[in-house]
């Protein structure tokens, strides 16, 4: 059997196309009576990590339910409409996963007025940040850095990492509000690891 031309270069180069074409020219015919080896199919994928459910930084009387989120249709995080409630990005890790970052943010301010993550541009370094999962186990994190970040230039892929260290990062609005946008100009982000 030879393969057809790749469609594109970008999808299949060509030398790992030869490669294939001449394993293929090369290779036996399989016999036709053949046993097929037949597993039972008992594998069952590992449930996902409970969501995070509550989010607490005492030294700044922080105490917000959190609730899962995804993306909106402008493809920015969905975020709830109080800032009275966070949201953790659900696409990504969760306090329980063995690597990345659980991510939970919260508008600064709504229609009502300002909200309590607002607050977090007075966090310190050193300081304790809990998040209790959906299960009541409690995950305590000590934060490390402290960024307000034009939102241009915020590093998406570091935020949203699945790989990498377990670590925490709370967002939310910071700088000059721009009222033409009806945004804020930049991002406050709270970064924090696991405490030991």
């Amino acid at each position: 059997l030879i393969l057809p031309d790749p469609p594109t270069p970008d999808i299949y180069p060509r030398p790992i196309v030869a490669c294939v074409r001449r394993v293929y020219q090369t290779a036996p015919a399989p016999a036709r009576d053949a046993p097929v080896p037949v597993r039972p199919a008992r594998d069952v994928p590992a449930p996902p990590p409970p969501a995070p459910a509550r989010v607490v930084v005492g030294d700044l009387e922080i105490d917000l339910p959190v609730e899962p989120a995804g993306v909106d249709p402008e493809g920015r995080m969905a975020l709830p409409g109080s800032g009275d409630v966070a949201a953790w990005y659900r696409f990504g890790p969760a306090p329980a996963s063995p690597t990345g970052t659980t991510l939970v943010a919260a508008h600064v301010d709504d229609p009502d007025g300002v909200g309590p993550f607002a607050r977090l541009r007075e966090i310190t370094t050193g300081a304790s940040v809990d998040v209790v999962d959906a299960t009541g186990t409690s995950y305590t994190y000590t934060v490390t850095d402290i960024r307000s970040i034009a939102k241009p230039d915020v590093p998406l892929d570091a935020l949203f990492d699945r790989d990498g260290e377990r670590r925490l990062v709370l967002v939310t609005c910071g700088g000059r509000w721009d009222a033409e946008r009806r945004s804020y100009s930049d991002n406050v982000i709270v970064t924090a690891v696991p405490s030991r």
